[in-house]
């Protein structure tokens, strides 16, 4: 799962914009498909744990792409370059010059989409402002449902550019801030000779293929289940299929908060070190935090769940509460797990779970207990 440390409503900001959104936030909505620029970016994250910052030069042109170069705790000798590229993102260390480079995941709703589920999530107000010295208009997000975060941004007057935005937590005690500490708008074009470095050492990371349910239900050998999602929740994306693992994604938004779900068939979860445990009605979830984000994981139907995104560990525990969340497997369901993982894929190993459990079960019983030898 990727995690990048981008500016906040990147996907927002990075599409076009219908017309009928208040004019602040039209502005914003196209800045980066009108405006190049360049400049330095604070990055900061305020939680529990203290607080956590990085710098980031940016560079941009909408005929181009964007060019971001990380520093992370003022270490000068460790910085990461990040290409934002039309049909691809290019990641790699500026010190090793190795890295990896994918494909981004596509959204499948339009852009008048995407907004509407914005104002109908959200509520929008603007007033003037100042930002670096320039005139800003300021534009106030704050949810119409519990558990979703708040943002406060400033939107050059001039351009349109997001100079400041700042997101806080539902509970109030977790902070993201992207702020330029230095703005330099460009002519359009003015990175049209720029080429990646030649001597990087790259990996490709297999992308995910988008699949029907019916080519999931073929391949994994079940059918994937139901997320009961959060109000105004809506698919971004179909499903997409991991090439080299048993893994299915699906990514969601309600026009500013994102949800990512995993699936995976297995009969138990597979939370990270360092993961809490949760007890719920009928079994176990744990969860991961990680900035504003959480990753909340739990098992049901056959299928191992991983719901990661930046809304409060309560709403996400709703979501796992009203999709199902099952105990702990039995020594039985781990000998029909290992079973199942000797026959292999085939569809027909998987539907032959009765069958299994039959044999297992005369398994079980026939093996003398060790007071028995």
């Amino acid at each position: 799962m990727r995690w990048l440390v981008v500016p906040a409503l990147f996907v927002l900001l990075a599409v076009p914009a219908p017309a009928a959104v208040p004019d602040p936030l039209l502005r914003a909505a196209t800045a980066r498909d009108r405006v190049a620029y360049s400049g330095e970016q604070l990055l900061a994250t305020w939680d529990a744990r203290g607080a956590h910052v990085a710098w980031v030069h940016v560079q941009h042109d909408p005929a181009t792409g964007t060019r971001l170069v990380y520093r992370v705790d003022a270490e000068a000798n460790r910085r990461r370059v990040v290409w934002h590229l039309p049909q691809r993102t290019v990641e790699y260390e500026l010190r090793t010059r190795s890295g990896r480079w994918y494909r981004a995941d596509q959204p499948e709703v339009s852009a008048q989409t995407q907004l509407s589920w914005l104002l109908q999530n959200y509520e929008v107000a603007t007033s003037p402002s100042q930002a670096l010295g320039r005139p800003a208009l300021r534009l106030r997000i704050l949810p119409r449902h519990p558990g979703r975060p708040r943002a406060d941004l400033r939107v050059d007057a001039g351009t349109g550019v997001v100079l400041r935005s700042e997101r806080v937590s539902p509970d109030g005690r977790t902070r993201e801030l992207v702020a330029f500490v230095n703005f330099n708008p460009r002519p359009v074009g003015w990175m049209r000779s720029w080429r990646l470095p030649a001597d990087l050492t790259l990996r490709q990371e297999p992308s995910p293929q988008p699949a029907t349910v019916q080519q999931i239900t073929e391949r994994l050998g079940r059918r994937p289940p139901d997320l009961q999602l959060p109000p105004g929740f809506f698919p971004l994306t179909g499903y997409l299929l991991e090439p080299a693992s048993p893994t299915v994604r699906r990514l969601y938004s309600d026009g500013l908060s994102s949800l990512v779900l995993s699936l995976r068939p297995a009969l138990s979860a597979a939370p990270p070190a360092g993961s809490r445990r949760l007890d719920r009605a009928r079994g176990p979830a744990w969860l991961h935090s990680m900035g504003m984000r959480h990753a909340l994981y739990w098992a049901s139907q056959g299928w191992s769940f991983t719901l990661a995104g930046d809304l409060s560990p309560e709403v996400l525990l709703q979501v796992a509460d009203t999709t199902g969340v099952q105990p702990p497997p039995s020594p039985l369901d781990g000998v029909l797990q290992w079973l199942r993982r000797l026959l292999g894929a085939d569809a027909d190993a998987w539907s032959s779970s009765l069958r299994l459990r039959r044999v297992a079960g005369r398994w079980l019983q026939e093996t003398p207990s060790p007071r028995e030898e």
